[in-house]
């Protein structure tokens, strides 16, 4: 290393106070910068602005910026942000990364205390940007601008309130030690990352590094057909100004290993070069030792010596996990690391994981994923010339972080456990949106979020995301409907939407003007759901109820019949233009709220149409007129959802969903999961089983996704007394995966976000904690513990958690806010914020 520091400026000390997120300049004085070559392509006829370069994918550069103190400064902070991505080191040390996930005209940016980090003297501010050029599940390509839209970064360092920018005094390199990696394919698109450190210096990041032969960083001129051209700052294309970040950084534990084996890795070659192969002999050596998984019970104790030579390791967390993988290793240079996080230690987990590669540059061999991957078991192929070390391994968890409520505890353990985990499982799978899992595609998926984002808001104290969500998932394509993901891969129009999906989105809308009362966001929010609906209407028959709706009518894994009429799917729509219809009389807007009502009694009228009279229970479809034969929880439960059963029919409907000996449920993922033939293997998940059961005994039941309706149908006909039994189905998946639950009760991701209604649903029904107006200004208390002699725990508000402890029929109530109590024979009392004790 070298004291040499070409870019340097003295900031003297004691002018201003610390700046805040919300004192920082209205327009940036830092510049887009990047290197000379950004990864486009230049105009062409058939792309007039210019078009990414398809031969410059998944480019990384280095950028540094030098620090002159006079002393340790009493305020510091940076804001920054990036297309696509950023790592931010000051001095060193790693303190973020980002941004979130976006549209692609929308970007946010991130803010960073730094006061900590500087020291009196010489300071270095490092970036590691990467543009991926790929659509990846958490990044789409944002259109390009003839400079921009190829790779770019902008920050701004505040100390004591100068303000200094990105500019081209930063110096820059292009990074060449990763070697590209495209996506693996459509639906497995996890990027992989080969890391050569050898053409990376350790210490890079450091202050008193050597960087006289990096290259000026070249500004980014902003081309603009109207008006003036030449902007540098953030603010114009394609992205507008920049937001701060809605949403708090990830946060988490450090979590190691808890056993582990190392076994020979046989003889197989791998060169180094490419992943291609290194995925292919992983696949195969896992095919290998898949029968001895349980030897993996063996202690791996670090560090841990190797001889020389080709190794397998099989490392067990004990639980999923998600985050950022950490190796260290003393090791010579050129040994060679090939692995991947797993949801398990099979071959067709392999399908649907990225595979990481690491070449040792012989010492500071330490490699930090730039990735958030997760599993549980990390699997890893080492090969070197002579004996080497495994000093640490480790996954730094990054999810979102959870403000705890007490939880919920009771007489029946299975139900704690079943709290327990079900918060774990969405906590795994709740990042800088809601994804499905964190083990395979971290997509934020339009529907899955329902489920997300109703537990947080009734056991986290932060709502951040439950807020951000609906707003982050509005962004419609072009004919008003929303995309099946937002801000990935899967947003592009040339992918079928789901459109249940943008049904379930209305529904997070609900949520949150139920929760916090924000009547802007919600207004903001409204013209999106009212083109949802109409582009439903455009599919509406002369009797009011959609048919043959386009795009993948997914309803759930369950075999539920779809075709023409679809019952569920007409529910769901009912209850979204009720949902619509009660949020335009919050917002005064008597005209919307009319024209949702009115459609909502078209369908529920013509809904009818389902019900046959001698089964006792509404069929899943009609076909040119012709009821089908499948009967489902999905339609019963969304139609009581909706308000659209009849009271005579109330009865038979309750009767169907608490007849649990005639639930059954299959899912097509039982044979695409990581212990089966993996993501893309076999008959399409989008194919679904036509009826070969008996129809008039048998029931379609729902997999975990849509069990919350089914729960929320059985509250709404009386029966919530029944829902701490129906949660022990999750007992299931305990067995299956005791740290976190899997997508379905047959296969799937071994963790999943929408598995985790348990989490909500004790909270809201089995203790009866729930807003009683919109902002949990005043709360509704109807505490439903049914078969349980104990039961306690508490719900989140902005005014603080409200706790409520059952012991038979007496109840403890400590509200921060009035609250109505609803005793078991549906008695109401109003009470003023406080504890108070009462009798159930």
């Amino acid at each position: 290393m070298s004291s040499f520091c070409p870019v340097a400026f003295d900031l003297p000390l004691g002018k201003m106070t610390a700046m805040s997120s919300t004192t920082w300049p209205e327009t940036w004085t830092g510049r887009w910068i990047w290197s000379d070559r950004p990864a486009l392509a230049g105009p062409s006829a058939e792309h007039p602005y210019g078009a990414p370069d398809p031969e410059r994918f998944d480019t990384r550069v280095l950028l540094r910026r030098a620090l002159r103190l006079d002393g340790a400064p009493r305020s510091a902070s940076l804001r920054i942000t990036a297309d696509s991505d950023y790592r931010l080191f000051v001095n060193g040390r790693e303190l973020g990364s980002g941004p979130i996930r976006h549209s692609p005209r929308r970007i946010e940016y991130d803010e960073y205390a730094i006061e900590d980090a500087l020291v009196a003297g010489l300071n270095v501010v490092a970036v590691l940007a990467r543009f991926r050029g790929f659509p990846s599940p958490w990044w789409e390509p944002s259109p390009t601008s003839f400079t921009l839209g190829g790779g770019c970064v902008a920050a701004e360092i505040s100390i004591d309130g100068d303000i200094v920018g990105t500019d081209a005094s930063w110096r820059i390199r292009e990074a060449e030690a990763w070697t590209p990696a495209p996506p693996a394919g459509f639906l497995v698109t996890q990027p992989d990352e080969l890391l050569d450190a050898r053409l990376l210096d350790a210490d890079w990041t450091h202050p008193d590094y050597d960087d006289s032969d990096w290259q000026p960083a070249t500004v980014l001129h902003e081309h603009s057909i109207v008006g003036p051209s030449g902007r540098t700052t953030p603010g114009g294309e394609p992205w507008g100004a920049p937001g701060p970040r809605p949403v708090p950084a990830l946060t988490g534990e450090r979590r190691s290993p808890v056993a582990g084996l190392i076994l020979s890795g046989g003889e197989v070659a791998w060169d180094g070069a490419a992943l291609g192969p290194a995925r292919a002999v992983l696949s195969g050596l896992l095919a290998l030792w898949a029968g001895a998984a349980d030897e993996a019970s063996t202690d791996l104790e670090l560090p841990a010596e190797v001889a020389a030579g080709r190794h397998l390791l099989v490392v067990d967390f004990g639980a999923i996990v998600s985050g950022r993988l950490e190796l260290r290793l003393d090791a010579t240079v050129g040994t060679t690391v090939v692995g991947s996080l797993l949801e398990a230690p099979t071959s067709a987990a392999l399908d649907s994981a990225a595979v990481l590669g690491y070449v040792c540059r012989g010492s500071d061999d330490r490699f930090v994923s730039s990735e958030r991957l997760g599993g549980r078991w990390l699997v890893l192929l080492v090969e070197s010339e002579t004996a080497w070390r495994l000093e640490e391994i480790a996954v730094l968890e990054r999810v979102r972080p959870r403000e705890a409520v007490e939880p919920f505890r009771s007489d029946d353990g299975r139900l704690d456990r079943i709290y327990d985990v079900a918060l774990r499982t969405v906590d795994l799978s709740s990042h800088d949106a809601y994804v499905d899992c964190p083990t395979r595609e971290q997509r934020a998926w339009t529907g899955d979020s329902v489920v997300h984002q109703s537990v947080d808001f009734a056991a986290n104290l932060d709502w951040s995301l439950p807020r951000w969500s609906p707003q982050l998932l509005a962004q419609p394509r072009t004919d008003g409907i929303l995309p099946m993901v937002a801000a990935g891969d899967f947003a592009t129009p040339a992918v079928p939407t789901i459109p249940d999906w943008s049904l379930h989105w209305i529904r997070q809308v609900h949520r949150l003007h139920e929760y916090t009362g924000d009547l802007e966001v919600v207004a903001s929010l409204m013209p999106v759901a009212e083109n949802v609906l109409r582009w439903f209407d455009r599919h509406r028959g002369g009797d009011g109820l959609v048919s043959d709706v386009p795009g993948w009518v997914l309803i759930d894994w369950s075999p539920v019949q779809v075709e023409g009429r679809s019952a569920a799917l007409n529910a769901l729509l009912a209850r979204a233009f009720r949902d619509v219809a009660e949020l335009s009389d919050a917002l005064g807007d008597a005209g919307r709220a009319a024209w949702a009502r009115d459609r909502h009694a078209a369908i529920g009228a013509a809904f009818e149409v389902f019900w046959d009279e001698g089964r006792g229970a509404y069929r899943d479809t009609v076909i040119d007129g012709t009821r089908g034969r499948s009967v489902s929880e999905h339609t019963a439960a969304a139609a009581v959802c909706a308000g659209i059963v009849p009271a005579h029919r109330t009865a038979a409907v309750r009767r169907l969903l608490l007849d649990r000996s005639a639930v059954f449920t299959r899912s097509p993922l039982a044979d695409h999961g990581a212990d089966a033939l993996g993501p893309v293997a076999g008959t399409p998940v989008s194919v679904r089983d036509a009826p070969d059961w008996d129809t008039e005994r048998l029931t379609v039941g729902a997999q975990p996704f849509f069990r919350p309706l089914v729960h929320e149908a059985l509250d709404l006909l009386g029966a919530t007394d029944r829902l701490p039994d129906l949660l022990l189905d999750w007992d299931a998946l305990l067995a299956d995966g005791p740290t976190a639950f899997r997508e379905c009760w047959e296969g799937g991701s071994y963790c999943h976000g929408w598995s985790g209604t348990p989490a909500r649903d004790l909270i809201v029904f089995t203790l009866g904690i729930r807003p009683a107006e919109p902002g949990c200004t005043r709360m509704r208390i109807a505490p439903r513990p049914g078969r349980l002699t104990r039961a306690s725990g508490a719900a989140a508000t902005p005014f603080g958690p409200v706790r409520v402890a059952v012991e038979g029929d007496r109840v403890e109530i400590d509200s921060p806010v009035p609250f109505t109590f609803v005793d078991r024979d549906g008695r109401e009392s109003d009470h003023p914020a406080g504890a108070v004790t009462t009798r159930l």
